[in-house]
């Protein structure tokens, strides 16, 4: 009933009080539920809150509605670039749209809009093509210009749409078929580098066999990698298995599963994983002469075929990003899930949680780390949370549970987009954003969960922030909130995010899971959260970094003041509450705060010491 009421009342209040650490009590049948059997994917024809509520975002910009779409599918897993912002501050978008005839949608094709510095356009009235494509990734290219990427399904292979001048102007075309016989290379992932992104790079896979392709050099699926830089007079390389995603090392890729990151100089790389055979980066620091395979899981089973029997392991759901940071470190993503298989096929638990993190400077990860429990007691015992690998998972909301779970068959905290940046004084950010499932908001019809954007972020220490639930505010509490892309430049200041919402819980295209509804594409902007304050303070005055920083029991904080007077210290959570205070009348030039903080939640903090009229804050992190 508490759950009928708050559906009914969904406008009138705004639920609160989510907890920040705890994780939902597991249920029996969490744990004991097999739902799909795993099948190759085929091509298929504001205003803020009221009352607070300390997970909802305060710092993001009211949504736009920048184009709708029949056509709710927009990745079977991994995110194309949807959303790129060029350095002048103007933004593209990029979209499948079909709002013909769903779920079919013979007018499928790009949905594109523009945002000029100023304003957004009109929705689009049509795609960009001249065909049916789906697909799109967008990207720069020349001085001025755009490209766009998508695929056609048929043998024409992949289209580029392009034009000299982004957001204006005719588009042009010019098309990418695969090797024969498998010329309709589907599911694109693009980019462009060099000094003008000039230099064009896309990945993609020819069709498996359930999808009417072929086995092509010992795979079911071959992941392919091609490079101009003429505008596709010439690739070089065209439709190459790079080493490192061979036969020599699986025997089969699936739709969707890898995504670039942007490129940073001549830093180039790639994420491949499909979640129960080998997860590798690919990387090449050359522009992509040449290329590095860097394993981050280790598969008990990178050679998979039916009739194969797995017990119960822990691997990915085929959700990943990846980012390059300014140093040429890859930072990746994905949602975490539990697999087995029988003499019939392999299987995936849909309950499973948790969102995974992982950087080149770690250990590889395998089943062992990522563990088969569906969704942990305590997340904060297992060995992902333990070893700086756990990004994220499922918030709890009072006494609400779980009731059921759309199927994108994805992890709870999955559909992750990663972005790269330093902060104003010079720290390194990693920001995770991810769409997960909200506890205490569901639609009454299909009873299951509403997913919402969420985000937190490191400073690649193993350590995380607190969870925001950036469309948690009233007017988002019961939509689906999916399929977020974010751009990784930030001409801005702002993370630019692309979403996919509607009203009601799943998609149709897949399954389906309701009847054909029309579906809003948003932009949102986000301000980023502050990591470290530093107020002007005089000469005489300095605060030490807290002792030993990460605390788990208790902390030193070191003040030199050559003025005597009253230190006050005062330690608050990153929701601004204070957890501790204390003063001194300070009659030396040093004093140290003990500080207990066994009490305190993981997690990070701000310490404010000051002493007259001047003040210095600084961060440390609690375990």
């Amino acid at each position: 009933m508490k759950k009928l009421l708050l559906f009914a009342l969904a406008l009138g209040f705004v639920s609160v009080g989510i907890a920040q650490v705890r994780q939902i009590s597991p249920k029996a049948w969490y744990s004991t539920v097999k739902d799909v059997k795993l099948v190759d994917i085929a091509e298929q024809e504001t205003t803020y809150q009221t009352e607070p509520n300390h997970t909802v975002a305060s710092d993001r910009a009211m949504d736009v509605v920048v184009g709708e779409t029949w056509y709710d599918l927009q990745s079977n897993s991994s995110m194309p670039n949807r959303i790129y912002a060029f350095d002048d501050g103007t933004i593209a978008t990029t979209w499948t749209r079909g709002m013909e005839s769903p779920p079919t949608c013979p007018d499928r094709g790009t949905g594109y809009n523009y945002f000029d510095g100023t304003s957004w356009g009109d929705y689009p009235t049509a795609r960009i093509e001249e065909q049916r494509t789906g697909w799109p990734n967008i990207a720069p290219y020349g001085v001025n210009g755009e490209i766009n990427c998508s695929h056609s399904g048929v043998d024409d292979g992949l289209i580029f749409s392009w034009r000299e001048n982004k957001g204006v102007g005719a588009w042009n075309y010019f098309n990418l078929v695969g090797p024969p016989p498998n010329e309709d290379i589907l599911w694109p992932r693009m980019i462009t580098s060099g000094e003008n992104n000039e230099i064009i790079h896309v990945i993609c896979i020819t069709p498996p066999e359930a999808n009417g392709g072929s086995i092509y050099e010992d795979l079911n699926g071959a992941l392919l990698y091609s490079r101009s830089s003429d505008g596709g007079v010439t690739w070089d390389p065209e439709n190459e298995i790079l080493d490192g995603v061979s036969s020599d090392h699986t025997n089969a890729w699936n739709a969707d599963n890898y995504a670039w990151a942007q490129p940073v100089g001549d830093n180039l790389a790639f994420i491949a994983f499909g979640g129960t055979r080998d997860g590798v980066v690919m990387k090449s620091t050359d522009g992509g002469n040449n290329w590095e395979r860097i394993l981050f899981y280790e598969s008990i089973a990178p050679f998979y075929t039916l009739g194969d029997v797995l017990p119960n392991y822990g691997g990915g759901d085929g959700y990943n990003a990846a980012v390059i940071d300014d140093e040429g470190i890859v930072h990746i993503a994905f949602g975490r899930q539990i697999h087995n298989a029988d003499e019939a096929g392999s299987y995936y638990f849909p309950y499973t949680d948790g969102l995974v993190y992982w950087n080149e400077t770690m250990d590889p990860l395998d089943t062992a780390m990522i563990q088969s429990v569906i969704i942990a007691e305590d997340w904060t015992t297992t060995n992902l949370y333990q070893n700086g690998n756990l990004a994220a998972w499922t918030q709890p909301n009072g006494n609400d549970t779980i009731v059921g779970v759309a199927t994108y068959q994805a992890s709870l905290t999955s559909m992750p987009q990663l972005v790269a940046h330093r902060d104003e004084f010079g720290q390194k950010i990693i920001q995770v954003f991810y769409s997960a499932l909200s506890v205490g908001y569901f639609h009454a019809g299909n009873l299951t969960n509403y997913r919402h954007i969420w985000g937190r972020f490191t400073e690649s220490d193993g350590m995380f922030s607190e969870f925001v639930d950036y469309t948690g505010d009233v007017y988002h509490l019961f939509s689906e909130c999916v399929y977020p892309s974010v751009a990784q430049t930030m001409p801005n200041d702002k993370y630019n995010i692309l979403y996919q919402t509607d009203l009601i819980p799943g998609i149709n295209v897949r399954a389906p899971s309701h009847d054909p509804v029309k579906n809003n594409m948003v932009y949102l902007a986000v301000s980023p959260l502050s990591v470290d304050i530093e107020e002007t303070a005089v000469s005489t005055f300095e605060v030490f970094q807290n002792m030993p920083n990460p605390a788990v029991s208790n902390t030193s904080i070191m003040v030199f003041s050559e003025t005597a007077g009253v230190i006050k210290l005062t330690v608050s959570n990153i929701l601004g509450q204070v957890v501790h205070k204390e003063s001194v009348n300070n009659s030396a030039p040093a004093h140290t705060f003990n500080v207990n903080v066994s009490n305190l939640d993981s997690g990070i903090y701000f310490y404010t010491v000051e002493i007259g009229n001047s003040s210095v804050t600084k961060k440390m992190l609690v375990k």
